[in-house]
């Protein structure tokens, strides 16, 4: 039996998940492709199976990861056993208090986990890549809270995966146009050639979007000097020998239709090419993640993708990175660094939020202020033709400054320059002094016609508000006519 040596943030996010075990909360970990959720997953099962002695079970929906989690579990000493969600019934050893870990758990609110939970009732750890779902479902529904978060950026920074650069193809297609036209495909594969040559690649996996058009691409990179092979659902045995004769550099290209967005550890895949169309980021940064992961001599992994005239499609490959829920990155022709733009888009995407809040705190300090009688700022400045002088520096007023602005009936927001605000308040003094009339009572007056109510005083303010009927109201009106 042995184990691995973990790294640092490995270790970070297995205390997480126990931490939570402990405390009867079923743990969620995020961590991207090429983290190493399998080693993560069974150092947890270890750990938790020491302690309690108990079974422990793993869950997915793919036998590739099944596969790869039982030879794993082997060689932690877990006793335990994997099973598929699709699996109708279950029979295993304490059920209702083994530990239960759930891979690629973004499917856990799929109808096929239902089953799974009906007949294993003990604690369960989620671990998934992506927990961002197309239909926005949240996994907390499926009973789980997320713990810990590894961050794709992070790992790629500190070297654990590779750095990924992106090429625009200068061809536009879309679903219909690769799955439709001859012509379409043969120009497509010429440029993934060429720059799979130019940037010196040795092995390409390209996500199409029907059989038809897998079979179709890979036959023409075939006819221009590159093995390749096509897989689908249907492939039978020929998946197993022909994913083996890539992976053993036998073949220079493997060609999908919905098989590996998961649970494929090919570590010298260096080139993916993108020739399907999708609105789910989730299945976007899965697609993006197979070259990610680091191998010896390995530097970086070019992302192909064409031009897409479809409004259909949206991601661009600086989406598989950015974290902020709001950033969108642009379309970028030739080479670009999808890295570098999901922190300009992340930062862009935070400076609108930032600046929606404060419109919003400005909108409701505003609706606050007219309840409690203060006048905009706005509106006082053109009534009093007061004209503020040239911002020295772009200090914002003081709270003293704000204070007394509202004893004069005025509402700045708190962003207002603090020489405005003097100014503003050096005014108002000089017609305090004066008894000039108040912001209230010009206000009042302005809107019915008293051009010059702001040069009256606050006597004639007053009485003017008192004789004239418009000015002081139905109520006052229906007085002064039945006197």
């Amino acid at each position: 039996m042995s184990q691995p040596s973990l790294r640092p943030y490995q270790e970070q996010a297995i205390s997480a998940c126990i931490d939570a075990l402990v405390k009867d909360v079923n743990p969620l970990l995020v961590a991207p492709t090429g983290a190493g959720k399998t080693v993560m997953a069974c150092e947890i099962m270890r750990r938790w199976q020491a302690k309690h002695d108990l079974p422990c079970y793993l869950f997915a929906h793919r036998q590739e990861l099944l596969s790869q989690a039982k030879v794993s579990m082997e060689r932690f000493g877990i006793r335990g056993d994997v099973f598929s969600v699709f699996q109708k019934s279950f029979s295993a050893p304490q059920m209702d208090v083994a530990l239960c870990v759930f891979d690629e758990a973004h499917h856990a609110v799929a109808s096929s986990w239902a089953n799974v939970r009906a007949n294993f009732r003990g604690p369960s750890v989620a671990i998934t890549a992506t927990p961002d779902r197309l239909d926005k479902q949240k996994l907390s529904t499926a009973g789980f809270m997320e713990v810990h978060q590894i961050p794709i950026r992070e790992l790629i920074e500190q070297g654990y995966l590779v750095r990924p650069m992106a090429q625009k193809l200068h061809v536009a297609v879309c679903d219909n146009i690769m799955d439709s036209y001859d012509e379409a495909i043969s120009q497509v594969a010429k440029n993934v050639v060429d720059e799979f040559y130019r940037y010196g690649r040795k092995r390409g996996m390209a996500f199409l979007p029907t059989v038809d058009s897998s079979r179709r691409f890979s036959n023409e990179l075939r006819s221009l000097g590159m093995e390749s092979s096509h897989l689908d659902g249907t492939s039978g045995k020929l998946r197993k020998i022909a994913v083996d004769a890539f992976k053993a550099g036998h073949t220079q290209f493997l060609c999908n239709v919905g098989l590996f967005t998961e649970g494929f550890d090919c570590p010298e895949v260096d080139c993916i090419v993108l020739l399907r169309e999708t609105k789910s980021r989730a299945l976007w940064s899965q697609m993006i993640g197979r070259g990610l992961r680091s191998s010896e001599g390995k530097k970086d992994c070019l992302i192909l993708d064409p031009m897409w005239v479809s409004g259909i499609h949206m991601l661009q490959p600086g989406d598989a990175f950015t974290s902020h829920p709001d950033a969108v990155c642009r379309e970028i022709l030739g080479q670009s660094d999808p890295l570098a733009e999901s922190i300009q888009e992340d930062d862009a995407a935070e400076e609108r939020l930032l600046r929606q809040l404060k419109k919003a705190q400005a909108t409701q300090e505003a609706k606050d202020a007219h309840q409690r009688g203060l006048i905009d700022l706005s509106i006082v400045t053109p009534l009093f033709g007061f004209v503020p002088p040239p911002e020295a520096s772009s200090d914002p007023m003081t709270d003293s400054q704000k204070n007394t602005l509202e004893r004069f009936q005025i509402f700045a927001s708190a962003t207002l320059p603090a020489e405005h605000a003097a100014y503003i308040i050096q005014k108002m003094q000089e017609r305090q002094r004066l008894q000039l009339a108040t912001v209230r009572q010009v206000k009042r007056l302005r809107q019915f016609g008293h051009k010059n109510a702001h040069r009256y005083t606050f006597e004639m303010a007053s009485k003017a508000i008192g004789t004239d009927w418009r000015v002081a109201g139905r109520t006052k009106a229906v007085r002064v006519f039945n006197k």
